[in-house]
């Protein structure tokens, strides 16, 4: 949603018309931290070489596996410099970093911490929409999907080459305009379709889709009128008034509800899945984001079928939880079958893991490596920085 309390009408629809407004003062790029890795196997101050473990006097390689691939969908609009609390650890912390009520900020610093987490384990891209001095349009891609950093950057808790790219990129924008949410994942189609069998689109949003030029609405889903937005101090956006009148904001206010489920739709028939993840100032629209959720095949169980998150710290803990889900699965699948099955080992952070089928490993079929018991649980705790599956040396068996 674009930002629009508090200013004289004219203002108003300049701001959320077509028409071009003054661009906001520039935000100095926040320096963000880099988060310590959660703990894990592996000595921090080196990283891990299973080859090294395999000494059977043949020569061992490493099977490729194939990457889940996380792409960001951001909204970039004006109301994401809005307000976000802090949430009960930041708040308690001397070296919390979000400026008290940036919700661009809490969300770009919840990319980096998964994304320096397990980066290495997937291929990522994003996408902040709308485009920078543009109201409504389909956003700019700031990265393509590509493999990430290798585990050495996660090893030492640093940013790599890749990861930084990411974060400047999204740091060095100053959020504007509308939230055309049907629009950016309509371009997300041609740029995400056939890459993978494993692509997951996060949509993270601070309020209801609108920029349908083509729209018409009543008062009852007119996202000015939803938001009660005032617009003088004697006159707010209420019934009878229609604020999506085209004398006030015009229609491109119409919240876009059929247009942005129809978009996730697209998606998930072209195998790509959708998580939904609403943040403070989405609340008034949950009934959207949860057909939203539904269509992209990700909801969550129970009520609400979106990702509801109340603050910084809810919203880290919540983008951490569902990439760590996906990037490690106790499911691992190679590229293609090992030549022979009875010469392959499973490593975590080069630690050998033998075989068992209760609390090691064992093939589900040609191709695919299933984690079993205390090893898939340290695995989905996020314990794990490197899984590594090596073929040369017998199979060592519990």
């Amino acid at each position: 949603m674009q930002r629009s309390r508090g200013v004289a009408t004219g203002a108003i629809v300049a701001l959320l018309g077509c028409q071009e407004p003054e661009r906001p003062r520039f935000i100095a790029d926040p320096v963000l931290p880099t988060a310590d890795p959660e703990p894990a196997l592996v000595d921090p101050d080196e990283v891990p070489r299973p080859d090294t473990l395999s000494p059977c006097g043949a020569a061992t390689v490493e099977l490729e596996f194939l990457r889940p691939d996380l792409y960001f969908a951001i909204d970039a609009s004006g109301s994401m410099l809005d307000g976000i609390p802090y949430g009960q650890a930041s708040a308690s912390s001397p070296t919390a970093i979000f400026a008290p009520g940036n919700r661009y900020i809490a969300l770009s610093y919840a990319i980096q911490t998964l994304l320096l987490r397990v980066g290495h384990r997937v291929r990522y891209g994003a996408t902040l929409f709308p485009t920078a001095d543009v109201t409504c349009d389909a956003g700019e891609e700031i990265l393509p999907l590509t493999p990430g950093d290798t585990v050495s950057f996660a090893v030492s808790g640093e940013l790599g080459p890749v990861l930084r790219q990411l974060m400047f990129s999204i740091n060095r924008r100053t959020p504007r305009g509308g939230t055309p949410v049907a629009q950016a994942l309509n371009g997300l189609l041609p740029k995400l379709s056939g890459r993978g069998p494993e692509i997951y689109v996060f949509l993270v949003t601070d309020g209801g889709p609108n920029c349908d030029f083509n729209a018409a609405c009543g008062p009852e889903e007119c996202i000015p009128n939803l938001e009660r937005v005032q617009l003088s101090p004697d006159l707010t956006c209420a019934a009878p008034i229609n604020c999506c009148d085209g004398s006030i904001f015009g229609p491109d206010s119409c919240l876009d509800a059929s247009g942005s489920q129809a978009a996730v739709e697209a998606l998930a028939r072209a195998g790509i899945r959708t998580f939904v993840i609403g943040i403070p100032g989405s609340d008034a629209y949950a009934d959207v984001l949860d057909e939203l959720a539904r269509a992209g095949g990700l909801a969550r169980p129970g009520s609400p079928s979106y990702y509801r998150v109340s603050d910084a710290d809810e919203l880290t803990e919540t983008v951490s939880t569902l990439g760590i889900t996906i990037a490690l699965s106790c499911t691992i699948e190679l590229t293609e079958p090992p030549p022979d099955p009875t010469l392959v080992n499973v490593f975590f952070d080069g630690q050998l893991v033998p075989a068992d089928p209760v609390d090691g490993w064992t093939f589900s079929d040609a191709q695919t490596v299933q984690m079993l018991g205390q090893a898939c649980a340290l695995m989905q705790a996020g314990q794990v920085l490197q899984a590594d599956i090596v073929a040369g040396c017998p199979i060592v068996i519990k």
